[in-house]
């Protein structure tokens, strides 16, 4: 069972759901994940993206730059 912490800073939160993701590819695969650099990266990225659809959608809803 995993639990979303709901406080914390993002760098908290970010070392959380990484070394969760770690946890169930190891439950899933029978694989001991030392290091979750490639993880790490990873989900920094598909945030990294998803800020960025959500900045660029907000423009388009706003009638884009003045």
């Amino acid at each position: 069972t995993f639990e979303v912490p709901l406080d914390g800073s993002d760098n908290y939160r970010m070392n959380e759901c990484v070394e969760q993701i770690a946890q169930l590819i190891d439950q899933y695969f029978g694989t001991a994940i030392e290091d979750v650099t490639r993880i790490n990266d990873l989900v920094d990225q598909e945030i990294v993206a998803s800020w960025r659809r959500e900045r660029n959608n907000q423009v388009e809803i706003n009638g884009g730059s003045k």
